[in-house]
Formats: structure tokens, sequence, C-alpha cells
């Protein structure tokens, strides 16, 4: 049996940039207090989108596009990368190029070639991730929790768990 088509709603995109900008406008300074009002989800309005709403609105300054600017705003004032470029008018890459954080994006994994296009020669970027520590560079761990975070458990056989329920001690 074949579904029956739903009819679209008069108002199909809820989210414009000038509805964010006059709920900013008219003292709605919240992400979610946003999206509230607006009848949608906090996932349907960007960071991006409600951040140039903000600007837009008053809430926040214009900045100018320099690398001093934009370090004051991550560092200083710790704003998201979001908010940074909406005050500057640039895009979070390039916010995050004049701030010197490109080469920690979040892209790992991928490979650049090589001039000549040999794959031995290309390079591999990675990201730290997590709570690595700066001086743990020659350390060596020891300990229960070291080891067994290096190599996965194997799970017990059934007559592994029989062995362990019982009080057989073989």
């Amino acid at each position: 049996m074949a579904r029956a088509r739903r009819q679209p709603a008069e108002d199909t995109n809820p989210v414009t940039p000038e509805k964010l900008e006059r709920l900013v406008r008219s003292g709605i300074t919240s992400h979610s207090e946003a999206a509230q009002e607006l009848g949608v989800t906090v996932g349907q309005i960007s960071s991006l989108a409600w951040s140039k709403a903000l600007v837009a609105g008053g809430e926040y300054s214009e900045q100018p596009d320099t690398e001093a600017s934009i370090r004051r705003m991550r560092d200083v004032e710790g704003l998201r990368w979001e908010l940074v470029a909406a005050r500057a008018g640039i895009s979070v890459a390039e916010a995050k190029e004049l701030h010197g954080d490109a080469e920690n994006s979040v892209v790992s994994g991928r490979r650049s070639k090589a001039d000549n296009g040999d794959a031995e020669e290309a390079e591999e970027t990675t990201t730290r991730r997590g709570r690595g520590r700066a001086s743990s560079a020659g350390k060596t761990t020891t300990g229960k929790r070291a080891s067994a975070a290096a190599t996965p458990r194997r799970s017990r056989t059934r007559a592994e768990r029989r062995a362990g329920r019982s009080n057989n001690p073989s």
C-alpha cells in the first residue's frame, strides 16, 4: 500500500537570518530560547547563523579581521569560533587560520601528497585529542591501567565463565 504524501507546511523554513535578528533585537540572547520561540530544535539553528544574528542585532560589536583581534576574542574573551568569525565577518576556517589553529583541525588521517606524488613521501596529518600531557613524550607508564588500555581484553569462554562461578580453581 502506497504512503500518502505529506502536505508541505506553509512556512517551510522557520529559521531565517531576518527572524533570528528580530529575536535578538527583541531581547532574546539565548540560542535555546530562540529555538523555542521559533518552534524548532536548537540543532536546526546553526551556531554560525545564531552568532551572525547576535552581531547583526547589536548584541556583539563587529571587530577587524586581524590576527591580534582574532586571538583576543578567542583566547581572552573565550568566544566560540562561530562567534569570532561572525564578529570579524569571515569564515570559521579563516578565523582559525588567522589565529594559528589551522593545524589543530578536527580532520585527521588524511594524507597530503608530496610534490612528486609518491605515497612513501606523503605526510600524514594527525591531531591531538583528549587530555594528553605535553611533557610525556619520553615517559612510559606502568601499572594495570596502562597495560589494559594497550591490549583489549578477550571475551571469556563458556568454560571460563563456569569455572569462575564455581569454587573450582582450575
